[in-house]
Parts: C-alpha cells; sequence; structure tokens
C-alpha cells in the first residue's frame, strides 16, 4: 500500500497543531525518523504505531485514512467536516454559499 496520502495528512494535521515530528514521535512512542519516513510516504506503519499517531494528535484514524476508502461512506468526508468546523464564523459562511454554488452548477 502506498501510504504517500496518509504521511501527508498526518504531516498537515502535526504541522496545524504545532508540532516537530520529533515531539509527535515522543507522544506516539515512535522515533522521530519513523515518523518523518511515514509523512514522506516511504514507510507504512503498523496498525498500533497508526493508532497511536492518530492518538497523538487527538483524530481519528479515518481522518488519515479517508483517501484510500473508495466506498461511499461518512468517513471520506470527516476531514473535510473537521476543516470546516475549525473555520470562523465569516469563513464558514462563504465556505458555505462556495459549496453550494458548486452543488447547484454539478
Amino acid at each position: 500500500m502506498d501510504f504517500k496520502q496518509g504521511g501527508k495528512a498526518l504531516q498537515r494535521i502535526r504541522k496545524e497543531r504545532g508540532l516537530t515530528q520529533e515531539t509527535l514521535g515522543e507522544m506516539a512512542g515512535a522515533s522521530a525518523v519513523t515518523v518523518s519516513r511515514i509523512e514522506r510516504g516511504v514507510f507504512t506503519p503498523s496498525l498500533p504505531t497508526l493508532i497511536s499517531l492518530c492518538n497523538a494528535l487527538s483524530v481519528g484514524t479515518d481522518t488519515v485514512l479517508a483517501a484510500y476508502v473508495h466506498a461511499a461512506s461518512p468517513t471520506r468526508w470527516t476531514p473535510l467536516v473537521q476543516r470546516l468546523e475549525g473555520l470562523d464564523s465569516e469563513k464558514k459562511v462563504k465556505a458555505e454559499a462556495m459549496i453550494e454554488s458548486i452543488l447547484d452548477n454539478i
């Protein structure tokens, strides 16, 4: 399995939290080198490592694995919903208007 998308998701979340690879590794019981390799998609983490990383980042595994789920399920929308929930009120209104416009024109 190619873990590049999952690695990018972990990296994005780690940076949003203001954590270094070393700090995340310490929190998850992994080395900074392991975190780096996972984020670059060079190494696919074991399930326990993935769970530890997600727990350290306070996100569900579906946030990282959503790109790999091909079924039409709510799991695929979780990362988008989380990003939208993090917006301030003004940006939420703008995002909602943009999404409605896109849906009206599909």
